[in-house]
């Protein structure tokens, strides 16, 4: 079961900003196909069982670009769900 996630807004400080989030996003095993769709970017990521380390860069990307990290919780599992607990 394939599911996208939708970076959005997209706001970059420098022209390097927005080369390191791609190279970041690259990095990131679990993503299969980052997608431009108009003016957000598109996720897509084949497999619902993610490895934490993969988790955590999402919650990293997520948290420092300020996109919707709800969407993270599609990956929530008895195994990682510390990593969504806040303080």
């Amino acid at each position: 079961m394939e599911t996208i996630l939708v970076c959005t807004p997209l706001r970059f400080y420098t022209e390097t900003d927005e080369a390191l989030l791609f190279q970041w996003l690259k990095a990131v095993p679990c993503i299969t196909t980052i997608q431009g769709v108009e003016s957000k970017l598109h996720l897509h990521i084949d497999n619902p069982m993610i490895a934490s380390d993969d988790l955590l860069n999402l919650i990293a990307i997520f948290d420092r670009y300020k996109f919707d990290a709800n969407q993270l919780l599609a990956f929530k599992n008895e195994e990682n769900a510390y990593l969504f607990e806040t303080e």
